[in-house]
C-alpha cells in the first residue's frame, strides 16, 4: 500500500505519539540509571523502541501499536529529517577528509550489497528456493543507509512479491544498531588498550555526562540562535514550518512525475519514485537553501535549530522503527537475516580498517570507528563513538563524518537506482540479479580506481598514527 494513500484514524495518531514520547522518556531515565546502558552508551530512541516492541501488540499487548501505522511514521519522518539536514547547511567541505570517508561509505554499501545478495543466492539455490532476493539488498539500507530508507524501499518491493519488506529493512537496522554500539564499544575498549587512540588513553575520560546522558558537571550547550523575533513568530516554529513547507512541495513535484509517467504508460515505476521522496525532498531543501544563501536570506535558518529539528524526527523515527518489527517476520526471515548480518558486520569492518589506515593522513583509529558506527547505524551513532575517542571533538574526524556523509548519500544515488533494476526492468527474474551484481562489482572496481588515481588511497603498508604532541 502506498504510505500516503493509508486511511488513519486520528485518534490512533495522537496516542501513537503520546507512547512514542512516554518510550522516550522512559528511555532517558533508563538511560540515566542502568548501567549496562551507560556502559555501552546505548541511546535513548533505542532503549526507548525497544520498550515499545516489549509492550506492543508483537509482545505483551499492553497498548496498541500497529506496526502499519509505525512504518507510515518512519516514512514520512525520513523524508522531514533529510529536509531538514538540507536547510541547515551552511558550507561543504570537499577536502580529502570529507571525500576519503565519503568514499569509503560507498564502498561499505558495495560491500554489504554483494554479501547480502551471495548469501541470498546461496539460500536460495540450497534450503530456501522460495526467499526473495532482494533481501539481500536491505543489508546496505538497513546497515549503512538507516531504518527509514531499509523500510522504505522494503516496502516498495511487497508488491514483487517481498513478504513483510519493510519490516525485514526494519529488522536490518535495528540488527545494525546492536552492532553500531556493542560491537562498537568493544572495539573502542580494544583500541584504546592496545593505544591506536591519539586522544584518549582510557575509557576513565568518558565523562558522567556522556555515560548517563544528562548534562550536570559542564555547562549545557546553546541549542539554537533566535533569528526571528518571538513577538512576531516562536522562531523554532518558523523552521518547523518550513520543513512542512517544502514537504509540501516535495509531494506535488513527486505527484506531478508520477501523474506524468502514468500518462506516459510508465505506471509501473510510479511506486518507486514515490519510495524516493525523501531524496526529492533533500534536493529541493538542498536547493531551497542555495537559493536563500545566493540572496542573502540564509539568516532567517538557524542552524542549531534545524538541526535539532533534524534530531526530533531521527530520534521518533527510530523509536517507531524499532517498535514497528514484527516478530513474526522475524521468525521468518531468522536464519537469512542473522547469516547476512554476521558475514555483512565482518565485511563491514574489514573494508573499513583497511581503507582508513590507507585513505587518511590522521586519526586513523578515530575515523575506522566513527564510520563504522556510521555505516552499521546511523550518523549519530557513528558520532557518539567519535565522541568516546575525541570528548571534546578537537580533532577533524566528526566534522568530515558529517560532511563526507552527505558527499556518499549523492554518490550513493547511482546504488540505489540500481537496487531496483530486477524489479523494475527485469521482472523480478533471478537473472537480473546476477546481472545487478555484475554491474555492482564493475561500480566497485571503477569507484576504486577513480580513488587510486587522484591519489586519496595508497595500496602500502600504512603509517602509523601520530600521537598528539609526540
Amino acid at each position: 500500500m502506498n504510505p500516503w494513500d493509508l486511511a488513519l484514524n486520528f485518534k490512533d495518531v495522537v496516542l501513537d505519539f503520546t507512547y512514542l514520547s512516554a518510550f522516550l522518556i522512559l528511555g532517558t531515565v533508563l538511560r540515566r540509571y542502568v548501567p549496562f546502558f551507560q556502559k555501552f552508551l546505548i541511546p535513548n530512541s533505542i532503549i526507548a523502541g525497544f520498550f515499545g516492541l516489549i509492550i506492543g501488540s508483537q509482545l505483551l499487548n499492553l497498548v496498541n501499536l500497529d506496526g502499519e501505522r509505525l512504518g507510515l511514521y518512519v516514512y514520512h519522518l525520513l523524508a522531514l529529517t533529510f529536509i531538514a539536514i538540507g536547510l541547515r547547511q551552511e558550507k561543504t567541505s570537499w577536502g580529502k577528509g570529507p571525500l576519503s570517508k565519503s568514499l569509503t561509505g560507498l564502498s561499505c554499501y558495495i560491500i554489504q550489497a554483494v554479501i547480502g545478495l551471495l548469501i541470498a543466492f546461496g539460500l536460495i539455490y540450497t534450503i530456501k528456493p522460495d526467499l526473495f532476493p532482494a533481501i539481500g539488498f536491505l543489508v546496505p539500507l538497513g546497515f549503512g543507509m538507516g531504518p527509514g530508507i531499509a523500510y522504505t524501499m522494503g516496502h516498495s518491493w511487497e508488491k514483487f512479491g517481498f513478504e513483510g519488506g519493510g519490516m525485514v529493512g526494519l529488522t536490518f537496522s535495528v540488527t545494525g544498531f546492536l552492532i553500531a554500539y556493542f560491537v562498537g564499544m568493544a572495539l573502542v575498549n580494544r583500541g584504546i588498550k592496545n593505544g591506536e587512540a591519539a586522544l584518549v588513553k582510557g575509557t576513565d575520560d568518558i565523562t558522567r555526562d556522556m555515560r548517563t546522558g544528562i548534562v550536570k558537571e559542564k555547562k549545557p550547550k546553546i541549542a539554537g540562535l533566535l533569528t526571528l523575533s518571538p513577538e512576531a513568530i516562536e522562531p523554532m516554529a518558523f523552521q518547523i514550518g518550513l520543513i512542512g513547507l517544502l514537504y509540501m512541495l516535495t509531494y506535488w513535484v513527486i505527484f506531478g512525475i508520477t501523474s506524468l509517467m502514468q500518462s506516459a504508460g510508465l505506471g509501473d515505476f510510479v511506486d518507486t519514485i514515490w519510495s524516493f521522496h525523501f531524496v526529492v525532498g533533500l534536493l529541493i531543501a538542498i536547493s531551497v537553501r542555495k537559493v536563500l544563501d545566493i540572496t542573502k536570506k540564509s539568516y532567517i535558518i538557524d542552524r542549531g535549530l534545524m538541526s535539532r529539528s533534524a534530531g526530533v524526527c531521527m530520534d521518533y523515527l527510530i523509536v517507531g522503527a524499532i517498535a514497528a518489527i514484527s516478530i513474526t517476520i522475524i521468525s521468518r526471515y531468522w536464519l537469512s537475516i542473522l547469516i547476512m548480518s554476521v558475514l555483512a558486520g565482518f565485511g563491514t569492518y574489514g573494508i573499513i580498517r583497511f581503507t582508513s589506515k590507507r585513505a587518511f593522513d590522521d586519526y586513523h583509529f578515530e575515523r575506522f570507528i566513527g564510520i563504522f558506527g556510521e555505516m552499521t547505524g546511523t550518523l549519530s551513532s557513528g558520532l557518539v563513538l567519535v565522541r568516546v575517542t575525541d570528548p571534546e571533538f578537537n580533532t577533524p574526524v566528526a566534522e568530515d563524518l558529517a560532511y563526507g556523509g552527505g558527499i556518499s548519500l549523492f554518490l550513493g544515488f547511482p546504488l540505489l537506482i540500481l537496487l531496483n533494476l530486477p524489479m523494475s526492468v527485469f521482472n523480478n527474474s533471478i537473472g537480473g540479479y546476477w546481472i545487478v551484481l555484475g554491474i555492482i562489482i564493475i561500480y566497485f572496481i571503477i569507484l576504486w580506481t577513480f580513488w587510486r588515481l587522484i591519489g586519496f588511497i595508497k595500496f602500502k603498508k600504512p603509517v602509523k598514527t601520530p600521537k598528539v604532541g609526540g
